[in-house]
């Protein structure tokens, strides 16, 4: 059976930013969780297509954030915030908050392969990729980003089956889940996806890719 980690508990999108700000004390890679602001226009992008300018107009509303929403895509914002607009999103759609992660990790690959093409073309299959995820991916996101600190991605073959372990100071292990759907989707891949383990707030995880 899927195991779904914390997330799905959660009611608001303030107890989802005490989630962010409790993953940020227990990791020491950072002392302050923050995201791009390349993410933060995809998610933009990402409740537009799925709904409409003004259900974005309504999320950013009821999220209060400091900045309105206004993302520089080369910027970095607290994670906090991003939590905030998913935990709204979910509360105006009904759509529990650990769907939208997972939908959004999904649209959010197809878009790094439109992004970066000469990053992704690199790549046959989707355990290819991801056994590349944190020697050479994420190696290539610092040249372009040099203040990134993209999580702990590690892919390894155990009992014949793809074993993908997710760790970072963000609770981010829905999107991670929905990114390597995204993989598995545009390489033509069937196999499906088990969670193994999930940290109480979302920052670590463990995938297995079955036959």
């Amino acid at each position: 059976m899927r195991k779904i980690c914390g997330f799905p508990r959660l009611q608001n999108g303030t107890q989802l930013a005490r989630r962010s700000e409790s993953a940020r004390k227990r990791c020491p890679v950072e002392k302050e969780p923050f995201v791009k602001g390349l993410i933060f226009s995809e998610l933009i992008r990402f409740m537009e297509e799925q709904q409409d300018p003004l259900f974005v107009e309504r999320v950013i509303a009821a999220a209060k954030l400091p900045n309105d929403a206004a993302f520089s895509r080369i910027g970095v914002y607290p994670t906090a915030h991003a939590l905030l607009l998913v935990g709204e999103a979910s509360k105006l759609s009904g759509i529990p908050v650990a769907a939208l992660c997972e939908a959004f990790g999904s649209y959010l690959f197809g878009r790094f392969t439109i992004l970066y093409p000469e990053i992704m073309s690199s790549y046959s299959t989707a355990e290819s990729l991801l056994e590349h995820v944190r020697g050479h991916i994420h190696e290539d996101v610092k040249v372009l980003y040099p203040d990134a600190t993209p999580p702990e991605v590690t892919a390894t073959t155990q009992d014949g089956d793809c074993v993908v372990e997710y760790r970072s100071h963000r609770p981010l292990a829905h999107i991670a889940c929905g990114l390597i759907r995204g993989c598995l989707e545009h390489f033509g891949d069937e196999r499906k996806i088990e969670w193994v383990n999930c940290s109480e707030s979302g920052d670590a995880a463990t995938f297995r890719i079955a036959s």
